[in-house]
């Protein structure tokens, strides 16, 4: 069987012609502003909201340094979310990085927008076989169960 959930999509126009897709997430018992971003290759949290949805204590180190989200090289850590859904599609326990997104909700904040708890990368919209329908401003996303 297939889950099959369409969520809606918020545009934000931060220059002309330059857009920034936002979705909502429930994360346990909280909800989750995420950027949608293809060209992220993993979900990451920020630092700060990130213990809104799990304890300190579940963040490990990560060996590697990361490279994107407009910085130099970062150092990332690690972290399970519990449970988080799209609708009706679950997902448990999934690993997400954690980082300091503190400049890019700094940017936020400077143009007047809300800050984000973190970014949907390509191996989320992968995994739920995500199309984006820029006319209807959705998210489609479809899970096995």
């Amino acid at each position: 069987m297939i889950l099959k959930e369409t969520i809606a999509i918020e545009l934000v126009e931060i220059e002309p012609n330059n857009f920034h897709l936002f979705v909502q997430a429930r994360i346990g018992r909280r909800n989750a502003r995420l950027l949608v971003d293809t060209g992220a290759s993993k979900t990451a949290f920020d630092l700060n909201s990130i213990l809104l949805f799990v304890k300190e204590k579940s963040l490990r180190n990560h060996e590697i340094q990361s490279v994107g989200l407009g910085s130099n090289q970062v150092l990332t850590q690690l972290s399970h979310l519990p449970v988080w859904k799209f609708g009706a599609i679950k997902l448990h326990k999934k690993e997400v990085a954690v980082l300091d997104l503190g400049h890019v909700n700094q940017a936020y904040q400077i143009m007047g927008y809300p800050t984000i708890d973190g970014v949907m990368g390509s191996d989320i919209l992968m995994e739920l076989n995500a199309v984006i329908n820029y006319p209807k401003l959705t998210l489609t996303l479809k899970q096995k169960v």
